[in-house]
């Protein structure tokens, strides 16, 4: 894999004004340099297309807005086709991105299609409320 590869990252958003400036913060914060982000708007009935258009002129991000809601999943679906990296990571619009997450990502990735990490669940607050997502729910842990 190459280490100058283009990261995608796509964002589904509807409805996200609240938590969608931290979480393209965070993105745009990455150590890992190659990246587009790449947002797909269900819809949403709040401020989050103004927050995307702000970073699309700070940033270059691309957004679409939906001509009707799509629901949850295609609205990823429709994000993902929209990319043009070499890899796509996805990003709940209420995600914040470790800084080296891509960076660690396309490191490890290898010859691998396919790498999922692990999350630390906050609250509302930012407060740490559960080290790892995948202990939270029980998830089958290889080792």
């Amino acid at each position: 894999m190459r280490s100058d590869a283009l990261v995608s990252v796509a964002v589904a958003t509807y409805n996200g004004e609240r938590y969608l400036p931290q979480q393209l913060d965070s993105i745009y914060r990455q150590t890992y340099r190659n990246i587009e982000v790449v947002a797909t708007d269900d819809c949403s009935q709040d401020k989050t297309v103004q927050i995307l258009e702000r970073y699309r002129k700070k940033y270059g991000l691309k957004y679409f807005v939906n001509d009707e809601n799509l629901g949850y999943a295609k609205n990823f679906e429709r994000a993902a086709s929209l990319c043009s990296g070499d890899y796509i990571a996805f990003c709940d619009q209420d995600d914040i991105f470790f800084s080296d997450k891509i960076e660690t990502l396309v490191r490890e990735i290898g010859e691998y299609s396919l790498i999922y990490s692990d999350a630390t669940l906050i609250d509302v607050d930012g407060a740490e409320f559960a080290p790892s997502y995948m202990r939270y729910v029980n998830f089958p842990m290889l080792t």
